[in-house]
């Protein structure tokens, strides 16, 4: 009999410790997966702040290089066009090479900072 109460002791106990371990398994991944995604989160929203002022910046300096070519070229209409055919053949390269420029780099950085 002592055996057999010894037995189902220990088995107690291991179930408890099985379940504990589950438990911290749990929350060990939970922490991961929240880490992971705080920082993919602020990758994303670092790059967004980083294109939009980006964005500020570039539109700031195609205003100043169409005025300029206006008062150059004495035809601010002449100027706008070429400023504007200039942003129309680089969409123009980007949608030709948009795998290799975007895609796969974009890509590559999420998933390293995701795995990281």
């Amino acid at each position: 009999m002592k055996d057999s109460e010894n037995l189902l002791e220990t088995a107690g106990e291991t179930a408890e410790y099985a379940r504990q371990y589950v438990k911290l398994q749990l929350d060990y991944f939970r922490l991961e997966a929240a880490e992971k995604l705080a920082k993919t989160a602020s990758a994303v929203i670092s790059t967004f702040v980083i294109a939009a002022l980006g964005l500020l910046a570039v539109s700031m300096l195609s205003l100043a290089a169409a005025i300029y070519l206006g008062d150059l070229w004495r035809s601010y209409p002449l100027a706008f066009l070429a400023v504007g055919g200039f942003y129309a053949l680089l969409a123009l390269l980007v949608l030709i090479f948009k795998k290799r420029l975007l895609t796969n780099p974009l890509l590559t950085t999420f998933i390293r900072s995701f795995f990281d």
